[in-house]
């Protein structure tokens, strides 16, 4: 039944394309399921979605606006992407450095910063440390080369001096940028989510609170909604205080 809407629903936008003298790749179109570890070891017949004239197996994993996701949105692979091509940018800024004034410079690496470290990381809310360090170790490189400290240097006060925030809670005010938006009516409508109704009247009654929702699978469902299911959390825990926040950006 899923596989029929789905392709329902590439039809649709094929013929889409077609009347706006556009052509999809049917050869190129990849999709992804996600299955549980237990079902993943088991051997089960896995759907073949029809798209024009071909056939198309699903992915074990898969790319999308630059994230890379994988059965069991891990985001192993994306942040395995991440880390080498961050790296390896890095290395390239280094060679170039000494002919680069300070100013260019830290334009440069704050711009790797946002583009390859920020880009996207609201996703990466609840994965496990140990890949978050990953992640932690790349920002660590480029504050030593903003700043031209040694590898054996202690990295915390570079940080602060640089007023940049660890990765987990750079991820977390990602999250809470877009609550305050969603709090205040000033992002998009497809991201606006339900205010919390209270069924008496609390000290919190008038505090701005989202509806907080749940997924039934810990790792799979809080990670492929993590927006809908965090934001709430985050923005919820954190003290609003309208007379003190602004309304827009």
């Amino acid at each position: 039944m899923a596989v029929s809407h789905m392709e329902e629903c590439i039809s649709e936008v094929r013929m889409w394309l077609s009347n706006n003298q556009l052509k999809l790749n049917d050869d190129k179109t990849d999709f992804l399921m996600l299955i549980p570890p237990s079902t993943r070891q088991k051997h089960i017949q896995l759907p073949v979605l029809s798209v024009g004239s071909s056939l198309i197996t699903p992915s074990s994993k898969s790319r999308n606006l630059g994230v890379v996701f994988d059965q069991g949105m891990t985001f192993h692979d994306h942040i395995s992407k991440t880390v080498s091509t961050g790296f390896f940018y890095l290395r390239s800024i280094a060679l170039a450095k000494k002919y680069l004034p300070a100013e260019a410079l830290a334009t440069l690496v704050h711009a790797f910063v946002s583009a390859r470290i920020d880009s996207c990381s609201s996703i990466l809310y609840g994965l496990p440390k140990y890949e978050i360090n990953r992640l932690q170790k790349l920002l660590n490189q480029a504050a030593r080369l903003l700043t031209h400290t040694g590898k054996y240097d202690q990295i915390t006060p570079i940080l602060r001096k640089l007023h940049w925030l660890p990765v987990h809670q750079r991820i977390q005010f990602k999250i809470l940028t877009l609550a305050h938006k969603v709090v205040y009516e000033t992002s998009p409508l497809y991201l606006r989510l339900p205010k919390h109704q209270q069924s008496r009247i609390t000290r919190s009654s008038s505090a701005p609170l989202l509806e907080r929702k749940r997924a039934k699978k810990r790792s799979a469902g809080d990670c492929a909604f993590s927006f809908s299911l965090e934001c709430p959390s985050c923005g919820n825990s954190f003290n609003w205080r309208p007379s003190c926040l602004p309304k827009t950006y």
